[in-house]
């Protein structure tokens, strides 16, 4: 990798866009960010053009690092180069402010999406959740679920998985009772299926090993809540 531009140019070889990216989400993951901004100054330097995935990447990969400043002036020269942001963006953004600490940032870009007008996807719904989650503030991401719909972003079965990892991993007993109540409002029945996808998840990021799986036939409010009680 470290040699993959000096080998091209002593090649007469141009790098395209494909390559400077993923020479930058190599660096990135691997958070080497002295190669990866060289790569980076690189390419302005080029007559290639940086594209979206490009920026989502370093705001990905500096949020991963909790290099929130870094993060932040990326989106700066972002919006500097006249480049509009995707919702990959703000997930990206989203997400490096709740790994950041920074929940209310978060929750001001998803606002901000909302009464702008923009098209909200649900996985960006899913990315502030899953940042009140990660934070411990159940409670909230709850309150944000049961609003989801009035403000357009009906959930889906991937909210509902990571809803019930966070909240069995949590041991908020009421919280699964009022999620799968919630469920069942929306015609969302759980299987076999869900359940092993949810804790099966939740084990493999460090949750209890003993997280119930409600037996067949007995996934009701209820008997989820005397599960998580045994």
């Amino acid at each position: 990798m470290e040699s993959v531009l000096s080998h091209m140019k002593s090649d007469q070889c141009k790098p395209d866009i494909i390559t400077f990216n993923l020479l930058i989400d190599s660096y990135g993951k691997k958070q080497d960010f002295e190669k990866m901004e060289q790569v980076f100054e690189s390419l302005l330097r080029s007559k290639e053009k940086p594209t979206l995935p490009t920026f989502n990447s370093m705001i990905v990969n500096y949020g991963k690092a909790r290099l929130k400043d870094k993060a932040e002036s990326v989106f700066k020269k972002m919006a500097d180069m006249r480049y509009a942001p995707s919702f990959i963006t703000y997930e990206s953004l989203i997400m490096m402010y709740g790994i950041c600490d920074c929940v209310s940032k978060a929750r001001d870009i998803f606002d901000d999406m909302v009464e702008s007008g923009k098209e909200v996807k649900v996985s960006t719904l899913n990315a502030v959740l899953s940042v009140y989650c990660m934070n411990g503030l159940h409670v909230e991401a709850h309150i944000l679920l049961e609003n989801a719909r009035s403000i357009g972003v009906p959930p889906n079965s991937s909210t509902y998985k990571l809803l019930y990892r966070a909240y069995t991993k949590a041991t908020m007993k009421d919280l699964v009772q009022k999620l799968l109540k919630h469920m069942d409002e929306d015609g969302i029945i759980p299987n076999k299926r869900f359940f092993v996808d949810a804790l099966g998840a939740s084990k493999s990021s460090g949750a209890r090993s003993d997280s119930p799986i409600p037996p067949k036939g007995s996934s009701s409010p209820q008997n989820v809540a005397k599960t998580l009680e045994e």
